[in-house]
């Protein structure tokens, strides 16, 4: 039996999987991963605000130089974040799997890739991280999109599980926390977005939940935004009453009134005002006894199915080429 000499020649086949990196020989899929992470360390050189010329890492004309530089200098993609919630996970379930969503605020999870099975992981990125690399707005627009996200969920369902924060990554580095900014005005249209490409993610968005509809119109349209805004919180009469009057406010300003049944108005202004009947929740304090009260009662949960009518009565005649409610 002839034995094949041992050598410390590598191959053709061997020279083809080798490569020389800064003087260093190594295997190319051992180049690429560290060609990758040196890559990341400049966009998150970057992501801090920092310039460039503060790096001392790597001397100029390197590979490891040019992969820096060229991190540093390259913009983020939307693809790149990904925001982990923690909530109500069968809410996100059920946007994950519509088959049709919307860029403006992607949800996806509920799979556990490496052991093939479903889990409650749920995440969601939006089309306004798209070329972003400062955190501190990534947790703002976060901030922003989760909130609304939240109310619609409240619109439609008082005292709904809400959604919180777990973690945001850019790729698979999770990034620092950061406080809470008070905002009072809607996001805005993202910049160069045409109005062809504006309808056609409101399309997306109709076909999986006027939520995502809601959401979309809330980061532009300062009424939504408004009446969203005033459901982010736990429900209640006062707020419930402020809901009703900037509602009419704003049809009065829109050239038209809310119909509503003058006996459930009535009814809900009732309840709304009156301390002896909902304590001190009512819009007013503490009154000089009167007359009886023979107004019917109303739950909360009923107080909350008349102002979301009242709302969507209100969508309805404002906004006709997007809602529809019955």
């Amino acid at each position: 039996m002839i034995t094949q000499p041992q050598t410390d020649t590598p191959t053709v086949s061997d020279q083809e999987q080798w490569v020389e990196r800064d003087g260093v020989r190594m295997p190319v899929s051992e180049a690429l991963e560290l060609a990758d992470r040196i890559f990341r360390g400049g966009q998150y050189q970057a992501s801090l605000g920092e310039t460039f010329s503060d790096q001392r890492s790597f001397e100029e004309g390197t590979a490891g130089y040019s992969d820096y530089k060229a991190g540093f200098e390259a913009p983020y993609n939307q693809a790149d974040w990904s925001v982990e919630l923690t909530g109500d996970h069968k809410d996100l379930e059920a946007f994950a799997h519509a088959g049709s969503t919307s860029d403006y605020f992607r949800i996806w999870g509920g799979v556990d890739d490496w052991h093939d099975c479903p889990n409650d992981r749920y995440y969601f990125n939006t089309l306004y991280f798209e070329g972003l690399r400062d955190e501190e707005v990534i947790w703002q627009l976060t901030y922003e999109l989760l909130g609304i996200f939240n109310s619609t969920t409240e619109f439609f369902s008082l005292d709904a599980w809400k959604q919180s924060v777990r973690t945001i990554r850019y790729r698979d580095s999770p990034i620092s926390l950061r406080p809470k900014a008070n905002v009072l005005r809607p996001i805005g249209r993202p910049p160069r977005m045409s109005h062809r490409k504006w309808r056609k993610h409101l399309a997306d968005a109709s076909l999986v939940s006027p939520r995502l509809v809601l959401v979309i119109l809330a980061t532009e349209k300062e009424d939504i935004y408004m009446m969203l805004k005033y459901f982010s919180g736990t429900g209640s009469w006062s707020t419930y009453y402020k809901i009703m009057e900037t509602m009419e406010t704003l049809a009065r300003q829109k050239g038209f009134s809310v119909p509503v049944a003058k006996t459930a108005k009535s009814r809900f202004t009732n309840n709304a005002n009156n301390f002896d009947v909902v304590g001190y929740d009512a819009r007013h304090g503490l009154m000089p006894k009167g007359k009886d009260n023979t107004v019917e009662q109303m739950t909360l949960e009923e107080g909350h199915a008349f102002i979301t009518g009242f709302c969507k009565s209100y969508l309805n005649l404002a906004y006709p080429e997007f809602f529809n409610f019955r």
